[in-house]
């Protein structure tokens, strides 16, 4: 699908950008660009931006900015997420919005969800 995708965009699928993926697809958690970085073999930084940025633009990947970065997963649908204030766990919530606003195309929302996992809530 993602190949399809890009070569339908006019876009190759190079090594940098199928090894992009592939950290998504095995991580199923959002993660940083500096993240991803760190787990690429022979790939630059700004590379990773760029690539992060093609595939968010082709919604081929999500973006979601939390605790003050961006980060980026791989998702069908789109999702958001609520972390934990205290220890971090993530998990994943379903989007059902879908906005239809006149003179505007292609709305993207975002929510910020935080609370306190089951586990750190016993320990409070």
């Amino acid at each position: 699908m993602t190949k399809n995708t890009l070569k339908q965009a006019g876009y190759k699928s190079t090594k940098p950008r199928q090894q992009v993926l592939k950290i998504l697809q095995v991580g199923h958690t959002p993660l940083s660009a500096k993240t991803i970085y760190k787990k690429t073999r022979n790939i630059n930084l700004a590379s990773i931006y760029r690539t992060l940025k093609l595939l968010t633009e082709l919604n081929i990947i999500q973006q979601e900015f939390i605790n003050n970065k961006n980060y980026y997963y791989l998702a069908n649908k789109k999702h958001h997420h609520i972390i934990c204030k205290n220890c971090g766990h993530l998990e994943c919530i379903p989007c059902n919005h879908s906005f239809k606003i006149k003179n505007f195309s292609q709305i993207n929302h975002q929510v910020m969800l935080t609370g306190l996992c089951n586990k750190c809530a016993v320990h409070n």
